[in-house]
């Protein structure tokens, strides 16, 4: 390295995946620099944020990584304490997600990271790092689906959009962000202990997911102008089947089931768009958003805060675990400041 600092020990604890005897197998381990993929940047982690996907490749419940051993986590925000480039000078603070990251290179879940440097973003403008880490994958993701919903002409005025899933980290930011552009949010969950939490949170009515116990009919009651939907299967048929002439639906996640029953109808009656939303976005799309979620889309932190948990690496595996059971919500980061 070129330019660098001094101060990075010898090893350092990180969570890192492998595949042995047909199976996968994490766990804590002290690395040192030379065992992390290679890039043209050091960083000190300070924040990575804890998301789904995370967690079903971690435990191996699905195939995420593509190459072993390796240390997950799609997203982080650091300090760069050592740079081989031009682009980033020592102390800047970056941001990395996508990529693959944590996926074919090393992750946010240890307390050090090489990135390359095509892969890392200034913090944005308007954010401190804690800021840019509570938003994170999440927030970009819903900040993405919005700007499609820009794209289609839904303004604030067209009515209620819909976020499925609202308890989980997407849900919360996607509530925060698009109460902040002027939207009202029908937050759908399950969990009954949620409402009230939901409401602080920016959400401007709470809806039952047990909606799809009930009889389902081939078009529903024309209630919404767009949805960010978390879940898929029956989630995403009933959200089609929701829409108002001219909705838009986001797939962003699969939380349900990777498949739905769908019917032609909402498109052809109601001229329904149906898109695919994944937050590996170009750099043109993601320095446009990631500028305008540190402005004119930045959430109001002292609702999401409360809703933010922090764990420390060692309790990764168990939150995980509850996480892919469907027994957490909000935001978690794993936070390496003191």
């Amino acid at each position: 390295m070129q330019n660098t600092t001094d101060d990075w020990p010898v090893d350092f604890p990180g969570l890192r995946t492998h595949f042995l005897d047909g199976k996968v197998e994490s766990r804590l381990e002290r690395l040192r620099l030379q065992d992390l993929s290679p890039g043209e940047l050091v960083v000190r982690t300070m924040y990575a944020g804890v998301n789904y996907k995370d967690g079903l490749s971690i435990h191996g419940q699905a195939k995420i990584i593509t190459e072993y051993p390796r240390v997950a986590g799609i997203e982080l925000v650091g300090e760069v304490i050592a740079s081989s480039t031009d682009d980033f000078r020592i102390g800047q603070v970056v941001l990395v997600h996508g990529f693959q990251t944590g996926i074919a290179f090393d992750g946010g879940f240890s307390r050090y990271c090489r990135i390359p440097a095509a892969h890392a973003q200034a913090l944005p403008q308007g954010l401190t790092p804690y800021e840019a880490a509570v938003i994170g994958v999440p927030g970009f993701t819903a900040a993405m689906a919005l700007e499609h919903f820009e794209s289609c002409g839904i303004q604030p005025s067209a009515g209620p959009i819909a976020v499925s899933g609202a308890g989980g980290a997407v849900g919360l930011l996607a509530m925060g962000i698009l109460s902040r552009a002027g939207y009202s949010v029908a937050a759908i969950t399950r969990r009954t202990e949620l409402p009230s939490s939901l409401l602080s949170a920016g959400a401007t009515e709470v809806i039952d997911a047990a909606v799809l116990d009930l009889p389902q009919r081939a078009l529903e009651k024309a209630r919404f102008s767009a949805a960010i939907d978390n879940l898929g299967g029956t989630m995403l048929s009933w959200l089609l089947r929701s829409m108002k002439d001219g909705g838009c639906v986001a797939c962003v996640g699969n939380a349900s089931g990777n498949t739905y029953e769908g019917s032609v109808l909402p498109f052809i009656m109601r001229r329904i768009q149906l898109f695919g939303v994944m937050a590996n976005a170009p750099w043109p799309q993601r320095r446009r958003l990631w500028e305008r979620l540190g402005q004119d889309l930045k959430p109001d932190f002292a609702k999401l805060i409360p809703h933010v948990k922090h764990i420390q690496l060692e309790q990764l595996m168990a939150h995980t675990e509850l996480q892919l059971k469907g027994q957490t919500s909000g935001r978690v980061l794993v936070s390496y400041e003191d």
